[in-house]
């Protein structure tokens, strides 16, 4: 069945247990991706840093998000598709070295040309081979630690093209950054290959023939997803260096003494795919950097289209698996590919027959057990590979849990020490808990907290990007898993998952551009939730407008006392629903912002605003390139003209605002790129989409008036896999929810059309046959709001 989809926005809260909220936190953020503390912060308050994909660091000290930003990296920042500047850290004396931790991705350009006559700094280069980098600056003690010095800069890792983090494709890159007990640094970074195939090598969707020729990477290491399993790659590794040198450290589990900068010294553990988010469990480790104990690493591991990982990391060497295993078992395709590596040669090739001259990944990596492990000589299984060659036994995930619906799973043994699985929550199962599903494992953190209920303290919380879930899980002091409980839902695609060193409270980030802080509050008093509509937002002065407040609503059940501010000088309306006349000076447009406060009968308060421009109307949009539903080619990369007829009846084109984005669907998330402010500009459409799985591109408009009115327009390109989609187009919605779709599709052909309101559960509305290539249908089988997502699949 092929699928296509729409989408209609609605607020949503997120769910958690009873006497939790959520509140936001400053901002407002340009695509946010994390979020840490200072280490030794004694007091509650106190900073936060909040780190944006684009390459800037801000501080925010008591609620307020200062400016200008700590540190602006974005000249050499590559943010694009699933990159940028996606690590931080402060170094734990942050207080007395000053010294911050930044990993990112190396725009193109800036790698290749920076410092050369032709440099532009303007300019960027996607869509191409780069590497990932960890740089360290210091920042200045005489400004309070508000501002780096730009000399202190040392690049840890990357300081050339040939020595960075290799990426190779458009995700799959640099993750975290996390101080160890012991002061090491350990950095996780994925494998760098495609995500639409099976990767072993030279896939022609990537960038692998440049990064061949730049010396990104080696011949050796074109092996795609492979090169997670590679010793002497950085592709797919959690490493552990010392943070003034970048070196590697002594105790680490391969360390070349003579070449401490090599990616082997570096490693301390492989074969992961994404390892997007890790951080450290409290109380672990060794504070000498020689006991090889940095401390218990928990990974997020993004799993491809099967299976999603929580690794726990106890020591040195371990290996995660990937590709050949994903999750708790077998990949099916990968674990049956005959990727030699060369590092690794077979002292049997050329005699008695065998005529493999070195191993095979998955000849060196065998899985768990209780029994003694055996690796067996492909060529002659009566002897084993030798001890001098890297051999490894897959450290399986704590939790797996299956795409969409699940199950969830965690390992166990047979009778006969075997590895086997039992879902969690089974009869007999080592971990309790409902069953769940999820296809983005982020990451998460710790909470050591007093403010929370005391089930929660020492324990994990997780969460998963598509599933927009955080769950709590309680670990043993072994580190393994004893029980999984439900926490948050419906919070959004979050990146980021932290929590306060004093204060407690749990912290996410929902991307692009929202922080939540999640407090308790017992059965205290808990805030109302305001919510204002008005009848109309623009016209012509005198403007009447009705406003609505009484949609808004106190969890307890009491009166609301209401407070609208409109804005333009006048007197406060205490009615919920009051009207107002707005003026302004003839052909003059004049915006104003009204403000809804509310108050509950213990003086807690709520706000909601609404803008409001008087002598305007919004501009008018027509995208005229590229044409919605275009099929774009899979043989290569197409570069779109963006185009689009705009028209404001009060605004010249001096005083319209565009924004462009183009975004990647893929199955239930989706992979933005950073907007572009030119009105007419390109884009590239990546060949993505025909090898399984739902793929397509948006490219959204944007254009904003000087007086704040706005219009939206996007259109949708569809790989080109030789067969039509259909279309649907969005029609009208009125106050209940009810709205009114057309599908254009195939003459004749059935479609079902499905609802969600997360992307993962979808339910049925209808069947529809257009008679001649269009059909409407009505959606009123909602919450009041209307199902947020559609999509309609061509039935057999």
């Amino acid at each position: 069945m092929a699928w296509i989809a729409a989408a209609v926005q609605s607020a949503r809260a997120a769910s958690l247990p009873a006497g939790f909220i959520e509140e936001t936190v400053a901002g407002p953020w340009n695509e946010a991706v994390g979020l840490t503390f200072e280490p030794d912060q004694q007091t509650p308050g106190g900073r936060m840093y909040v780190w944006e994909r684009g390459g800037r660091v801000w501080i925010v000290e008591d609620g307020i998000k200062l400016s200008p930003p700590l540190i602006d990296l974005s000249e050499e920042v590559g943010g694009w598709r699933d990159f940028g500047l996606l690590g931080f850290a402060l170094h734990p004396n942050f207080r007395q070295n000053g010294h911050i931790y930044l990993a990112y991705t190396v725009d193109h350009h800036h790698l290749t040309s920076f410092g050369r006559p032709f440099y532009n700094p303007n300019a960027n280069e996607y869509f191409m081979a780069t590497i990932h980098r960890v740089t360290r600056y210091t920042a200045r003690a005489a400004d309070g630690f508000r501002s780096v010095d730009p000399a202190s800069r040392t690049i840890l890792v990357g300081e050339s093209i040939t020595n960075g983090f290799p990426s190779l494709y458009q995700s799959h890159g640099i993750g975290s950054l996390v101080f160890g007990t012991d002061g090491t640094l350990l950095v996780s970074c994925g494998d760098g290959a495609s995500y639409t195939t099976i990767d072993t090598g030279s896939a022609g969707e990537t960038y692998y023939s440049q990064a061949l020729a730049e010396g990104i990477i080696r011949p050796k290491e074109n092996i795609g997803a492979f090169r997670a399993q590679m010793v002497d790659s950085l592709a797919g590794k959690i490493i552990r260096i010392d943070p003034d040198t970048g070196d590697g450290i002594p105790s680490n589990p391969y360390f070349d003494p003579a070449q401490p900068r090599s990616a082997r010294s570096r490693v301390w553990s492989l074969g992961v795919r994404n390892p997007y988010r890790m951080s450290l469990r409290p109380g672990t480790g060794s504070h000498q950097r020689s006991d090889a104990n940095p401390g218990v690493l928990y990974i997020g591991d993004v799993g491809l289209r099967t299976f999603e990982d929580l690794n726990v990391a106890t020591g040195p060497g371990q290996n995660f698996g990937w590709p050949v295993y994903e999750g708790l078992t077998a990949h099916s395709t990968y674990r049956n590919s005959n990727v030699g590596n060369q590092d690794a040669p077979n002292p049997l090739f050329g005699g008695g027959g065998c005529t493999q001259p070195y191993f095979y990944f998955r000849d060196l990596l065998i899985q768990d057990s209780l029994n003694a492990p055996a690796w067996l000589n492909p060529c002659n299984t009566a002897q084993s590979i030798p001890t001098n060659i890297m051999r490894f036994v897959h450290r399986r995930p704590a939790i797996d849990w299956q795409h969409e619906l699940g199950p969830a799973r965690t390992g166990v043994y047979t009778p006969g020490g075997l590895a086997a699985v039992t879902n969690v929550g089974a009869a007999g199962s080592p971990v309790s808990g409902p069953q769940f599903g999820g296809t983005s494992s982020i990451g998460g953190t710790w909470y050591q907290g007093d403010d929370f209920p005391a089930q929660y303290k020492n324990t994990y919380f997780h969460g998963d990007y598509e599933g927009q879930w955080i769950k709590n899980f309680v670990f043993d002091t072994n580190n393994n898993p004893v029980a999984v409980r439900p926490f948050l839902t419906g919070g959004g695609g979050m990146v980021c998952i932290a929590t306060h060193p004093v204060e407690g409270s749990l912290y996410y980030i929902s991307w692009t551009n929202t922080i939540k802080r999640i407090r308790y509050i017992g059965g205290g008093n808990q805030s109302p939730r305001a919510v204002a509509s008005a009848d109309k937002a623009f016209g012509p002065s005198p403007l009447t407008i009705q406003f609505n407040g009484s949609a808004s609503s106190d969890p307890e059940g009491f009166p609301l006392r209401y407070s609208w501010n409109f804005g333009d000088g006048s007197m406060v309306s205490t009615q919920a629903n009051p009207a107002h006349v707005f003026s302004a000076p003839p052909a003059m447009p004049t915006s104003f912002t009204v403000t809804l406060t509310v108050t509950d009968n213990s003086n807690a308060t709520a706000q909601a605003t609404l803008p409001v421009s008087v002598n305007n109307t919004p501009p008018v949009v027509t995208i005229t390139s590229p044409t919605n539903g275009m099929f774009y080619s899979m043989s290569n990369e197409t570069t779109y003209a963006l185009s689009a007829n705009v028209f404001d009846a009060e605004h010249g084109p001096d005083q319209l605002t565009c924004e462009w984005q183009t975004i990647l669907h893929h199955n239930n998330h989706v992979h933005a790129d950073p907007l572009d402010m030119n009105c007419t500009t390109t884009t590239v459409i990546s060949p993505i989409g025909c090898e399984g799985g739902s793929y397509f591109f948006s490219i959204v408009l944007k254009v904003t008036d000087s007086a704040g009115l706005a219009t939206t327009r996007e259109v949708h390109l569809y790989p080109d896999c030789g067969a039509q989609p259909a279309v649907l187009k969005f029609l009208a919605q009125d106050g209940a929810g009810t709205i009114r779709w057309q599908l254009d599709g195939e003459p004749a052909r059935n479609y079902v059309i499905e609802g969600s309101t997360n992307l993962i559960h979808w339910t049925s509305i209808t069947n529809l046959q257009p008679a001649t290539g269009a059909a409407e249908f009505i959606d009123s089988t909602g919450d009041g709001l209307g199902f947020r997502f559609y999509r309609a699949g061509l039935l057999p």
